[in-house]
């Protein structure tokens, strides 16, 4: 009698059956010898040192830097948040450098979702209004946009909040407005700066499975600026910046999160 089939590949094509690591899918976003100077009278900073790096379509990257280590002046590069001094920064093979400024608000509109720290929620608004806030700034119309702003805050827990203004909600509630935002125009990308900074623990583990869920359903990219131990371990990989450098990267995996480096 014949063995039963089986569902696994022949050995021969497994690998066609693999899923890609983090650094053989497509880059969504790389960074050619960066750097940055800041220039104040005859006083010169050196922020960006000649940062190189490439992000991955779909993969979480977190960043890890002391104070003055460059690392928020990287993290707003790789945003199109400032232009480098030299270097190239491409979002989407798209050199930031060569767009005015019209241009680039169109790119960071459609392109990069941002999370930031203290929420950056207008107090005025409604749930509802400050997630449909970046699809107007897009152009689309307002019945859709309160449709898809609706579906995205169920998406995130906060269906029965829509018509809540921030003050009338938690921290981790104001967070999770932000990240719905921060999805509003389904880009490829979100940046998430200490998102869990001004959360309690319970809260900013909520937080992380979250964004871990989104990246999985969606595929978003997701780079955070952080020092959370609990985001570090859901990360794909790390990056230490130092002194203006890149000091290393690596995965997650081969991190010894117990050393003292991490406490």
């Amino acid at each position: 009698m014949p063995s039963a089939r089986t569902s696994n590949p022949p050995p021969a094509l497994e690998q066609l059956f693999q899923p890609l690591r983090a650094e053989e899918r497509p880059a969504v976003i790389r960074a050619v010898d960066v750097r940055k100077v800041y220039t104040t009278g005859e006083q010169q900073t050196h922020a960006l040192r000649g940062a190189t790096l490439s992000v991955f379509r779909g993969e979480y990257l977190s960043i890890m830097g002391p104070s003055g280590s460059g690392k928020s002046t990287l993290f707003n590069m790789i945003g199109a948040l400032q232009k480098p001094t030299s270097g190239k920064v491409y979002i989407d093979q798209v050199d930031i450098a060569q767009l005015d400024q019209n241009e680039l608000s169109w790119l960071r509109c459609r392109k990069v979702g941002y999370i930031f720290q203290t929420y950056n929620l207008i107090q005025v608004m409604t749930c509802l209004e400050n997630v449909m806030l970046p699809m107007g700034f897009a152009g689309i119309e307002a019945e859709q946009a309160r449709e898809k702003a609706i579906s995205l805050l169920k998406s995130v827990g906060l269906g029965h909040r829509i018509l809540h203004k921030p003050a009338e909600l938690s921290g981790g509630q104001q967070q999770r407005v932000a990240i719905a935002r921060s999805l509003a125009n389904s880009p490829g990308v979100v940046l998430a700066d200490e998102p869990t900074a001004n959360l309690d623990q319970r809260t900013g583990q909520e937080m992380i499975d979250l964004l871990d869920d989104l990246k999985q359903s969606l595929g978003v990219t997701i780079v955070s600026a952080t020092h959370d131990l609990k985001m570090l371990k859901k990360s794909d990989r790390i990056l230490w910046i130092e002194d203006g450098r890149i000091a290393r990267v690596a995965h997650a995996g081969e991190v010894d999160f117990d050393s003292q480096e991490f406490h």
